[in-house]
């Protein structure tokens, strides 16, 4: 209720109030029946003074996230785990601002001075190919160490593989992985200080991984 309409309410009375009063005064009459009109307009003027301001409407509650927000990137009808620290960067916009990646095809990067993420996504061909997928994010110097080991996150089958050292002293070990999802085909690639670090850092992105 707003101070002017307060006012409103409580004012009408008061009016009526001081009129029977000044009447009473102006009488000197100090009959009973004067006296308790005048207190019946006091209890009137009381009984409409809100005792508190009516509590607002709920605020009807937003549906969570699929997903949690912090360390994920959500872009391009897909999302995909990260560590908070590190942001995922659209590399298409750093060569060309005006051509971002589109749903169809992508790249992404992160990086710090311990560690170098990236992923990539293109549209399935007729057949999957791990091997074909794994060449769209792997450069020259990048060399797949042992076997290909396939997991099953949730419903889809990853292939995993060591890449061997690499070009930087400071991040020698490495490890790529490509899936499908959607009817695109993911690559992802992770170059890290320590050895055995590749593993929680993929299980950290696939996590938290959407597509639609």
């Amino acid at each position: 209720m707003t101070l002017q309409k307060l006012t409103l309410w409580i004012g009408l009375p008061l009016a009526l109030i001081l009129a029977l009063a000044g009447g009473w005064l102006s009488r000197g009459d100090g009959n009973n029946q004067t006296d308790a009109r005048i207190q019946a307009a006091v209890a009137a003027t009381l009984a409409r003074i809100p005792s508190q301001t009516p509590p607002a409407s709920p605020i009807p509650s937003l549906p969570p996230t699929p997903v949690p927000l912090e360390g994920t990137f959500c872009e391009y009808g897909f999302c995909i785990g990260h560590p908070a620290e590190i942001y995922l960067v659209d590399a298409s916009t750093i060569r060309n601002p005006a051509a971002p990646s589109t749903h169809a095809y992508g790249i992404l990067f992160g990086f710090s001075p311990s560690l170098f993420i990236q992923t990539v996504w293109t549209i399935s061909g007729p057949a999957f190919d791990y091997a074909v997928t794994q060449r769209y994010i792997l450069e020259e110097k990048d060399a797949l160490v042992g076997g290909v080991d396939v997991q099953l996150v949730g419903n889809l089958n990853v292939y995993v593989q060591a890449i061997g050292p690499t070009a930087s002293d400071l991040l020698p070990f490495g490890a790529v992985a490509v899936w499908q999802c959607g009817g695109r085909d993911f690559a992802w690639k992770v170059f890290t200080p320590q050895d055995g670090m590749a593993a929680p850092l993929l299980a950290q992105a696939l996590q938290r991984f959407r597509c639609e």
